[in-house]
């Protein structure tokens, strides 16, 4: 746990929402990271220190004048501060198309009212084809901002209003883990997908959307097949209610049995529904990442089948 009282951190994220999301201050905005802040842009780039995220982040927001902000739900817990925001663009024709993408963030509180750690997961992929989609309608830099627009409509689900205990979260999360870890060492991936409700949904930020248990087994039996030793060590969770976000990494291991890392960072969401069963997952990250670490994986000896598809848009 962190050593700042909840009522600090939660005022401190109330001031980075106002100037951030909902002023579109940036200059203020980046004036609450301390001067030695890490900022990990998962697509744009790594910036550290308060003076390197400024420019980073004015010279950006600059080039989008006609986007707003509308957080979807925030956890914190400890130092730490998890939420779901939506980056959104105004129908340039008036209308009501959505033009809209959402990205998961976390922060850590460093006291003072600042933060020194900010980490912002999405696929660029979704994010490129939200805003060709938007320039092809008409829309550009004088487009007007429309602050009313939030979330697309059961974009991703609520989880089940049935309140259940933390402590009953938490043990079957950790149960969530074994089960991921006995899938790779059995290469039967089976019970893990058994712990999803009959018509749970998925939403894997790279392959997509699936509905239903035996949607979610068919994909990971066939997106695991080529990296069965793959491993996911997992470096945090907060929970909210039925919400659970947990940290991870999707690593393989070093094929010379050393020390190397080759991994990627996933957040991810789950929502539990009672009798150790989950409604819905979604795993957001920037598959991006993955064709680097596969591809010096595979220089230090590691094997993948000879048809298999690095490339991810």
């Amino acid at each position: 746990m962190g050593e700042h009282p909840e009522a600090e951190v939660r005022a401190a994220f109330d001031e980075f929402l106002r100037v951030g999301a909902y002023g579109r201050d940036w200059t203020a905005w980046a004036s609450l990271f301390t001067d030695d802040a890490t900022y990990v842009e998962h697509y744009l780039g790594r910036f550290r220190g308060r003076d390197e995220i400024e420019r980073w982040i004015t010279t950006c927001m600059a080039d989008y004048p006609s986007m707003t902000f509308s957080v979807d739900w925030w956890i914190i817990e400890g130092d730490r501060v998890v939420f779901y925001i939506w980056n959104n663009l105004p129908d340039p024709t008036g209308g009501d198309t959505p033009y809209r993408f959402p990205n998961a963030s976390v922060l850590h509180y460093a006291g003072d009212g600042k933060w020194d750690l900010e980490e912002d997961e999405y696929n660029p992929v979704h994010a490129e084809e939200v805003f060709s989609a938007w320039l092809a309608a008409g829309g550009r830099k004088h487009t007007p901002p429309d602050p009313r627009l939030t979330a697309i409509p059961d974009y991703t689900p609520q989880p089940v209003a049935t309140p259940f205990p933390r402590e009953e979260i938490e043990a079957e999360f950790a149960r969530y883990r074994e089960r991921a870890q006995t899938a790779v060492r059995t290469g039967d991936w089976d019970p893990w997908a058994d712990q999803f409700t009959e018509d749970a949904r998925y939403f894997e930020h790279h392959y997509g959307k699936f509905h239903g248990r035996e949607e979610i087994r068919a994909w990971i039996k066939g997106v695991m097949q080529p990296f069965p030793t793959m491993e996911f060590p997992y470096e945090w969770w907060v929970v909210d209610g039925n919400r659970l976000v947990f940290w991870c990494q999707n690593r393989l291991p070093d094929p010379q049995g050393g020390d190397r890392v080759f991994d990627v960072p996933t957040l991810c969401i789950l929502h539990y529904a009672g009798n150790g069963q989950w409604s819905y997952e979604e795993d957001v990250y920037n598959p991006r990442e993955f064709p680097e670490v596969v591809t010096a994986w595979l220089e230090a000896g590691g094997e993948l089948p000879a048809d298999f598809d690095l490339s991810v848009g």
